[in-house]
């Protein structure tokens, strides 16, 4: 029997928390591409936060002891471990809060679960028990270049930190991004590569590149359709599609290469399928004015789509 109920409705009926693990280095836009879980579900069902705040050592403490933040040892994941459990279990805990600005712990607050959980940081898959408590993992891997200008946004326009701090805390980092981060990814379902453009050196227009796991059960409702006549019709903008199946650390994959802009009419069954599917009918996750969408854009449509695959397989089990 087919349920009545919206996607949306058959998550807060369900007793389970959902857990979605975002991995990747600090600074690789990790927020970004699960935005769109959270306006699509809304915010009442959907919260996150940092792993961050799970380090174990301020920041005087890691450089007293000459320790990143990417070592598993500067970070306390028995602690986490502890309360991603009580969460999953529908269980309120006192999460510990790391301060950016000044490197240094506050007062631990409370936390409540919601029926989706959005976890971002440096470790989420780095053990099996924290790999058992996401039930849906991401890895976003922009290349060095680009990672860099992101970090440096960040870190000195919105952290307040010196550009030669940000730099020279760039390169002590590398090593252990390779050691401990970069290989997180091998355990991902969904893995977003990000490139330069080859179109274009605007502004947040990238090359993605899309590694996705092959679901043995696959949303019928959904398809990811490209309409080529309305491309063909309306794109004034270059804009490139590649598909190709492959291995990927044993697993069968499917990887969707994107660059450019696209028109948005071209997505928009996408995007409406999406809605409808979720019980938003009519909603839209970017806005009307805009006449393009980025491949960073189109990449959040997808991750979204991917997402509810997923939780859809969990939840018919």
């Amino acid at each position: 029997m087919v349920s009545s109920l919206s996607f949306k409705e058959r998550i807060e009926e369900s007793d389970r928390i959902f857990i979605v693990g975002v991995a990747g280095d600090s600074g690789s836009g990790k927020t970004t591409f699960v935005r769109g879980i959270r306006k699509i579900l809304g915010g009442d069902i959907v919260s996150s936060f940092s792993l961050d705040d799970y380090h174990s050592m301020d920041r005087v403490e890691r450089k007293k002891v000459g320790i990143t933040p990417l070592n598993p040892k500067a970070n306390d994941l028995d602690k986490l471990v502890e309360d991603l459990g009580k969460l999953k279990q529908g269980r309120e805990i006192m999460k510990p809060v790391y301060d950016h600005s000044d490197g240094t712990f506050k007062e631990p607050v409370a936390f409540k679960p919601t029926n989706v959980i959005i976890i971002e940081g440096l470790h989420p898959f780095y053990t099996d028990k924290l790999r058992e408590l996401s039930d849906f993992k991401i890895f976003v891997d922009p290349d060095r270049k680009i990672k860099r200008k992101w970090k440096i946004k960040r870190d000195v326009g919105e952290r307040g930190h010196s550009l030669d701090d940000v730099l020279r805390e760039i390169m002590i980092r590398e090593p252990d991004y390779k050691k401990y981060i970069d290989v997180q990814k091998i355990y991902a379902e969904v893995v977003i590569k990000i490139h330069a453009s080859r179109f274009t050196e605007e502004k947040d227009i990238y090359s993605i590149r899309l590694i996705q796991r092959i679901l043995d059960m696959p949303l019928e409702e959904m398809d990811l359709s490209i309409d080529l006549s309305t491309l063909l019709r309306l794109s004034k903008k270059n804009f490139s599609l590649e598909f190709q199946s492959d291995d990927y650390y044993g697993h069968n994959v499917g990887i969707l290469t994107m660059d450019g802009e696209i028109h948005r009419d071209v997505v928009e069954n996408l995007e409406a399928k999406i809605c409808r599917y979720t019980g938003r009918d009519g909603f839209h996750l970017f806005s009307r004015e805009r006449k393009y969408i980025t491949t960073t854009n189109l990449t959040q449509l997808i991750v979204c789509w991917r997402f509810m695959e997923k939780i859809n397989y969990i939840l018919s089990q």
